[in-house]
């Protein structure tokens, strides 16, 4: 069997999500990680934007990035992730 590799272990649930739904997550992350200052609301609107989604509602979007981020809080607040989930802050 192969070994199972660490992003997996990381977030086992985060890696299996939908391509929108996933580049959501990572749009929004990488938008406040960069300026801290940008609320979840107007990342969105930049996603929408840049990638030109129009049947995309907001408050489905922020629903769903923010259950998407609690479910990598909760993974990454496991016993065997915590070492490798230093940089999250929450």
């Amino acid at each position: 069997m192969p070994k199972e590799k660490k992003c997996t272990k990381l977030v086992p649930k985060i890696y299996k999500i939908n391509a929108e739904n996933l580049m959501l997550f990572c749009w929004i992350t990488a938008q406040k990680q960069i300026i801290p200052t940008i609320t979840c609301q107007q990342a969105i609107w930049n996603l929408f934007r840049f990638a030109d989604i129009d049947d995309w509602d907001m408050e489905s979007a922020m629903n769903t990035f923010f259950r998407l981020q609690k479910e990598y809080y909760k993974d990454c607040k496991n016993e065997t992730a915590t070492k490798d989930c230093r940089h999250i802050k929450t």
